[in-house]
């Protein structure tokens, strides 16, 4: 089962270079590379100069913790990556491999929304071709030597256009929202194995890894990782299951868990992105094209008409 975050991720995962998953990348490299973590922190802070960094880099100089102080950051990626940092003090477990693992779940946001991008694209170029129709009517019918603004002065043409504007106005607010829900709907799958999979490394059994995993998700604040998912029944209590069924270790099973997981979330999202092509011409048929008859057409039909028969 997806476990879901619905918010707008453009912000997450900015790419300025000072995002969350960049940010959790370049602590493991400095870690493996035999920094502490409290030069890592340093090291980050003079390297980002971005608001969240620094408020951490602040935070850790008042004497709290680094996780806490990732968590302490507003964002629910900053409280994912500080739950998956206390888990590592907490268990025991490799600093580096955890943050790796945190980071690449993170830049799937950022892979998934550059994807649907480009899925939207079009739907949103005809969206946006199709507002302008009622205007450039009007343009054309310049053009051709007509003058429909006379009309729109008129009880009729008055009450044409208020009617063309109403409709312009709901289809560009119902094809805004249309819009708005696809882009918005980012997911991040599998955290929850994923920080099971940084438990274990630190040699804890599994119903304790369990244990661990829900006081630091707690802790942090981490709603991206719903405690539900960590019941019997869902993903990573069947992967333990298994393992421990098997005599094998967990471990590996999780990873590939989690990357199941996110790759089904991944290409669910795609799938609503490719479908917005289609639900997009409902608000475009039902207000826009009504819109263009009602402010370009017909006034323009009552103007042709009153050239050809003048009272």
């Amino acid at each position: 089962m997806n476990r879901v975050l619905s918010r707008a991720s453009t912000d997450v995962v900015a790419a300025e270079g000072a995002g969350s998953a960049v940010v959790a990348g370049r602590c493991a490299a400095l870690l493996r590379g035999g920094m502490s973590p409290s030069q890592v922190v340093r090291s980050i802070a003079d390297e980002f100069s971005s608001e969240p960094i620094q408020e951490i880099a602040e935070s850790v100089r008042g004497g709290a913790s680094i996780g806490s102080a990732f968590a302490g950051v507003d964002g629910p990626d900053w409280r994912v990556l500080g739950a998956a940092w206390q888990l590592a003090e907490t268990s025991g477990a490799p600093f580096a491999p955890a943050l790796e693992r945190i980071a690449a779940a993170l830049q799937s946001i950022s892979d998934g929304a550059r994807k649907r991008s480009v899925l939207l694209a079009g739907p949103k170029m005809t969206a946006t071709l199709v507002m302008w129709l009622p205007l450039a009517s009007v343009a054309v019918s310049f053009i051709l030597g007509f003058n429909p603004v006379p009309v729109f002065f008129s009880p009729v043409g008055a009450l044409l256009l208020s009617i063309g504007v109403l409709l312009q106005v709901v289809g560009a607010k119902w094809t805004a929202r249309l819009t708005a829900q696809v882009e918005r709907q980012d997911r991040v799958a599998g955290l929850e194995c994923e920080l099971a999979w940084v438990a274990l490394a630190g040699g804890a059994p599994p119903r304790l890894a369990l244990r661990r995993v829900a006081d630091a998700v707690s802790e942090a604040r981490a709603e991206w990782v719903q405690l539900d998912s960590l019941r019997a029944g869902e993903p990573l209590a069947h992967a333990l299951a298994v393992a421990t069924a098997a005599g094998v270790p967990a471990s590996g099973l999780l990873l590939e868990v989690a990357s199941d997981e996110r790759a089904k979330t991944q290409a669910a999202l795609e799938r609503e992105a490719e479908k917005l092509g289609v639900r997009i011409l409902l608000p475009l048929a039902a207000c826009v094209l009504p819109a263009f008859i009602a402010v370009g057409v017909v006034p323009i039909v009552v103007a042709l008409v009153g050239d050809l028969f003048p009272s």
